[in-house]
């Protein structure tokens, strides 16, 4: 063949590959654009652990083999394109509905993890709330008391005065990401009752709050335990403010139950010989606040412990569905006991 008609065979050779690069790249890009846009799975994947260390192609590989994406070359490609490769976060991730690939890349790169909700009762103890802690299958019981332990160092930079956390761990619901420690929890607690506290003081201005702070926290925990409704928690305060003011001892129960609970001994209901027991917890003995708080107060006994409700009561027996009769004489005190204990033995 004469070189000539070679070279026109080339060329028309070479203009075919181009063009059918050309058809192949459109299609491709095509093929992409509409892979980007269309949102996948038709069922939630549920959640994902993205673990530390994983390269941005493992990753790709990690959420195609759980069906979050459906073609992990596709959600490689957006990773680069959108510069993304170094940014993207470990952690759990719940996906719980379609989603398109650059939706599912962006929350990665935002760090937008699953949170896990760890609630806590107002009025627990620090024994107690590591129980929740285990519970709520965090961690175990005690690697949270050790927690609460090594934390007491900071309390005491603003509380010298504290030998536990008791008190100090605030009652609500938190959102931890997954393996937070139990360490990250005591502290996100204790910020809680700071916020607590701070929220008090714009409430309520501090010169006006019968009591410091920690005194404040100990009689709120008094509050906690006694009051199971919140229009009874003023006048609980306001019984023991009182009986504070004439110092007359508080002969508060709970302080007691967590005299016997520290030693041990608390067998389920209180003795009369319980209410002698030496403890400087024991307020049956003992004048004036305990020692500490002894419980978790929640929000609204701190409000009561800082703004009572103005009244001459000294005395209130628990009646019925948790309520109290409040009394200002021992002698109406002492006919409130006998009206209760006549229902009680009709029931």
């Amino acid at each position: 063949m004469p070189s000539y008609f070679k070279l026109i065979h080339f060329q028309r050779l070479l203009s075919f590959i181009v063009l059918l690069g050309m058809v192949a790249g459109g299609g491709a890009a095509l093929y992409l654009r509409e892979e980007l846009r269309t949102s996948y799975p038709e069922t939630p994947a549920g959640i994902i652990e993205i673990p530390r260390g994983l390269r941005a192609r493992d990753i790709a590989g990690l959420l195609e083999d759980r069906r979050v994406i459906r073609n992990r070359y596709v959600a490689l490609a957006y990773i680069l394109y959108a510069g993304a490769r170094n940014k993207l976060q470990a952690g759990e991730y719940q996906f719980d509905r379609p989603m398109t690939v650059p939706e599912v890349i962006q929350k990665i790169v935002s760090g937008a993890v699953y949170l896990h909700k760890f609630t806590v009762p107002e009025g627990l103890t620090v024994r107690e709330t590591a129980r929740k802690w285990e519970e709520q299958k965090f961690g175990t019981a005690q690697e949270f008391l050790d927690a609460a332990n090594d934390a007491l160092d900071s309390l005491r930079r603003s509380e010298p005065g504290a030998t536990s956390l008791e008190g100090y761990l605030f009652p609500e619901t938190y959102s931890f990401p997954a393996r937070t420690t139990a360490r990250e929890a005591v502290e996100a607690m204790l910020v809680g009752l700071q916020r607590a506290i701070e929220n008090l003081k714009k409430a309520v201005p501090q010169t006006d709050w019968p009591l410091s702070i920690r005194e404040t926290v100990i009689l709120a925990s008094l509050v906690e335990t006694e009051a199971a409704h919140d229009d009874e928690r003023g006048l609980v305060a306001s019984v023991y403010l009182n009986r504070l003011q004439r110092k007359i001892l508080l002969q508060c129960d709970p302080t007691v139950i967590y005299a016997l609970e520290l030693a041990n001994q608390y067998r389920g209901r209180l003795t009369r010989d319980d209410l002698q027991f030496r403890s400087p917890y024991n307020t049956y003995v003992n004048s004036g606040l305990p020692p500490g708080p002894i419980a978790n107060p929640g929000y609204e006994s701190l409000v009561a412990a800082v703004q009572p409700a103005s009244t001459k009561l000294l005395f209130f027996v628990r009646t019925v569905e948790g309520r109290h009769t409040f009394s200002e004489t021992l002698a109406a005190h002492n006919r409130a006991v006998a009206a209760y204990r006549r229902l009680r033995d009709r029931g």
